[in-house]
């Protein structure tokens, strides 16, 4: 078996900021241990199966490696579903989503953005599971998780094309600028803290544009911009 350790930072930020806000926006509850624990490991099977699809010359050791995570995985879940059924619904609303990843991979072509769009559902429904884990009901707050988190990442897709694979791509260049100031006025009309929370993202798209940073200076940014709107959409759900 072989173990490889996802490289992605923006990974990192989907899997914990819907996460946070589902519990921020509902309440804690022991169940979201071991939803967190089994997301993780979800996480890892996928991304050991999508690499082996990828693959030219298949290597075995990742497919066995994504079995072993996803049995743990399972477990983990068990637990929650056990606790709530209905939570079945919400991860088969993610399987088309995460075929539509698998395709791309097995085409090889990761980085097209309706591949980074369907992942970015996939990880706002976690944070709608997270929310309901702990309130135990579908409302007007569970959809606020769904949209703030997909409005965030969708930004962050933009902006990450325009700093690396369309760097010289105009159209994205005012697509990202465009977004991200939609995305402060709109925050700002909802309320005040969510628009303050959305102002160095738009920052960060403007004055880093056309700057030659590297991935991982690129990746460092975007985790402290991710902690920053963390705790100011936190504040917001609590003052609800």
């Amino acid at each position: 078996m072989k173990f490889k350790k996802p490289n992605q930072h923006g990974a990192w930020a989907m899997l914990i900021m819907p996460f946070l806000f589902g519990i921020f926006a509902g309440q804690f509850s022991l169940y979201h241990i071991p939803f967190i624990i089994g997301w993780f490991l979800v996480f890892f099977a996928t991304d050991h199966l999508l690499l082996y699809v990828k693959q030219r010359k298949k290597q075995i050791g990742y497919v066995k490696m994504a079995g072993l995570l996803a049995c743990l995985a399972a477990l983990a879940l068990l637990i929650v579903v056990n606790h709530q059924p209905v939570l079945i619904v919400f991860f088969l609303i993610m399987l088309p989503f995460g075929y539509i990843n698998l395709m791309f991979a097995k085409n090889r072509n990761e980085r097209h953005v309706m591949n980074d769009i369907s992942a970015v559902v996939i990880f706002s429904i976690a944070g709608c599971i997270s929310y309901f884990i702990g309130k135990g009901q579908m409302d007007l707050q569970m959809l606020k998780v769904f949209i703030f988190s997909f409005l965030y990442f969708l930004g962050t897709i933009l902006y990450v094309k325009t700093m690396i694979r369309e760097k010289k791509n105009i159209k994205y260049k005012w697509l990202s600028f465009s977004y991200h100031l939609l995305l402060v006025i709109l925050g700002f009309r909802i309320h005040l803290l969510l628009g303050l929370a959305m102002i160095p993202s738009f920052i960060r798209a403007v004055a880093f544009y056309g700057k030659n940073y590297k991935p991982m200076k690129i990746g460092i940014v975007e985790i402290a911009n991710a902690c920053f709107i963390t705790l100011f959409v936190a504040f917001y759900f609590m003052m609800k």
